[in-house]
């Protein structure tokens, strides 16, 4: 089938990768972007079970006949129905001999008479006739779910030779190709015999791969940013049918089918990296992992490393193809592609919650948390409400997963949770108002911590938080650690200690120079609701807090923040003491000796998280 991307070329390179890994007899072979199934049948053939998927129901038809299929269906309902021998040839001789008249969908749409040059008028009518018997003897029950796969990928296989395309059906071709006036025939499709229960699936590969467990996981997604959905859109429309009350919706000058439910993040190059980071991780339960991907799609090679090193050991074999020709492309464009096998090994670290210990996990389940106080170069700095690293790395470590993730704080201030992401090896982005805030990270990374200087730039943005996913892309952050500002409390004197506060700016927008509670609350609500955008499902949002006090009015803020946060759509797992005691000196008996008040020495950590649906 004429099918671009398709590996019928690197199939010996990647039987050579597969009998590597010491994988083999009758364990499992999941092929996530089986296409035209090519690769699934290859491993079928080698003995392999095969689970063959993709989001196409023509590529799904595909699968259920040549890797769900293990014998030649007998079609008896059907073949008794109609007099005939049981069996495949008779039934499509009966056909191929039929008179085929229909003048239905493909004829008005896709044919001259529906000014449009897909097929002739002959061979569109073939189309809408045998397409209509096959969904008529369905719904009589004459035939069963394979036998009508099989009839449909074998209509497939005649649509794809009489085609008047040079090989997607983007655009038709203005003149007749000569094998698009050849008439449209029904052949046998070839059966590969198997004793395995091999398996056919139609499902988004990231959903899917939550629910199986592969011995051999091949990976095969689209390179660059043609969707398959439209490039196929015709073979897809005649896989899926036109029957109903609904006809499919097409427009322009192609009658190009909507395709708007099955477009795939692959094909995007801002969400191709992170759809690629969540399929690979979900997918480390299996043994060994291989990725096809070549020098030219829309994530960059280091990308893919990168992604691929958070769960195992990465070895890279490749070889030159020719490249697919597209009609427009120019001679000087270049004849060969590099096409790229990565071969994976996932360790079995990346399967759990995070990498403590057990004596690590008991620790850190106490309730109350102590001896997380300023480091000396944190003292130094005499910032106004320090969020320690000693405290961000716990949290890491607590709530990440020990390989790879994306680290978030919408209130950065100095940087502390961003030093403490890159000492754990994260990717960090910061968020703050003030510029110099931003300096003093810089400063304090490269001279204080020792980390290069490359980058850091693009990993602090100086913005309203407010604004998140103008800057970052949704679901793509696996664990946001913040401390946001106790409304304006650092620009009052404090009466436990007398010590003087320092606000963080002037700026109309900092959340610390609100005057009103409530206004500050909503506030907080619009940058917590950025937070939970920007999170992946179920990764947490750990929000530190103190309650407050103004006069004789008590502001319980840890209670209002976590009821905002819910109302958002955040779970509300638990709460940790920070017991911070130690830090503070010259308390004294506040209301002594009128009115007892308590002297808050202990903050919050709210840990809330983004449901998986």
């Amino acid at each position: 089938m004429r099918y671009y991307g398709a590996k019928t070329k690197l199939l010996p390179l990647i039987e050579e990768v597969v009998k590597s890994t010491g994988v083999n007899g009758t364990s499992n072979f999941v092929d996530l972007f089986a296409g035209t199934t090519s690769v699934g049948q290859h491993f079928k053939k080698l003995g392999y079970t095969v689970y063959s998927n993709d989001m196409l129901e023509f590529s799904y038809a595909l699968s259920k006949t040549y890797i769900e299929l293990n014998k030649e269906p007998q079609f008896k309902k059907l073949n008794s129905k109609l007099k005939l021998k049981n069996g495949i040839s008779s039934l499509l001789n009966y056909l191929n001999k039929s008179d085929t008249n229909t003048q239905g969908f493909i004829y008005e749409n896709y044919s001259p008479n529906g000014e449009r040059m897909y097929f002739t008028d002959e061979n569109a009518q073939k189309i809408d006739t045998f397409r209509t018997l096959f969904e008529e003897w369905k719904n009589e029950k004459l035939i069963n779910e394979l036998e009508y796969y099989y009839l449909i990928t074998s209509l497939l296989r005649g649509v794809n030779l009489i085609s008047n395309v040079t090989g997607t059906y983007g655009a038709y071709l203005k003149t007749w190709d000569n094998r698009a006036l050849k008439p449209l025939i029904l052949e046998e499709v070839p059966i590969i015999k198997s004793s395995t229960k091999n398996k056919a699936f139609k499902k988004d590969a990231n959903e899917l791969i939550k629910s199986i467990k592969p011995d051999i996981l091949y990976l095969d997604p689209p390179y660059n940013s043609r969707q398959y959905a439209s490039n196929y859109f015709l073979l897809e429309l005649i896989a899926e049918g036109w029957f109903g009350e609904k006809q499919p919706e097409i427009y322009g000058k192609t009658g190009m089918r909507n395709y708007e439910h099955q477009k795939s993040d692959y094909c995007s190059k801002t969400k191709a990296l992170n759809a690629l980071e969540d399929l690979v991780l979900n997918g480390s339960k299996a043994k060994y992992i291989l990725l096809s991907y070549n020098n030219e799609g829309v994530i960059s090679q280091p990308g893919i490393q990168k992604v691929l090193e958070k769960v195992g050991e990465v070895e890279t074999m490749f070889e030159n193809h020719k490249r697919y020709r597209s009609i427009n492309q120019t001679v000087e464009d270049p004849q060969l592609t590099m096409e790229f096998v990565y071969k994976v090994k996932p360790k079995k670290t990346v399967n759990k919650t995070n990498n403590l210990s057990g004596k690590e996990w008991l620790q850190n389940s106490f309730s109350i948390w102590r001896e997380l106080g300023k480091t000396d170069e944190e003292r130094k700095l005499n910032h106004p409400a320090i969020f320690t690293i000693k405290l961000a790395s716990k949290l890491i470590d607590t709530f990440c997963k020990p390989n790879g993730g994306k680290i978030l704080d919408p209130f950065a201030g100095s940087g502390t949770t961003l030093l403490a992401g890159l000492m754990k090896k994260k990717e960090i982005i910061g968020f703050d108002l003030n510029p110099e805030f931003k300096e003093l990270f810089i400063k304090r990374a490269t001279q204080s911590y020792n980390f290069d200087e490359y980058n850091l730039e693009k990993k602090y943005i100086v913005n309203d938080s407010r604004f998140l996913t103008n800057h970052i892309e949704e679901n793509s952050v696996d664990l946001c650690i913040t401390s946001p500002p106790y409304w304006d409390v650092l620009n009052r004197r404090r009466t436990a200690d007398y010590k003087d506060n320092v606000n963080y700016s002037d700026q109309n927008e900092d959340l610390g120079n609100i005057e009103d509670y409530n206004e500050f609350l909503q506030s907080l609500k619009e940058v917590t609701g950025e937070v939970f955008k920007s999170l992946k499902p179920k990764g947490y949002y750990i929000l530190n807090v103190m309650d407050l006090r103004k006069k004789s009015n008590f502001y319980p803020l840890h209670m209002d923040a976590s009821m905002l946060a819910k109302e958002i759509g955040f779970n509300l797992e638990d709460i940790i003491i920070w017991d911070r005691q130690n830090e503070y000196n010259n308390m004294r008996p506040l209301g002594y000796p009128y009115k007892f008040i308590v002297n808050k020495v202990h903050e919050y950590l709210l840990i809330l998280r983004k449901p998986e649906k």
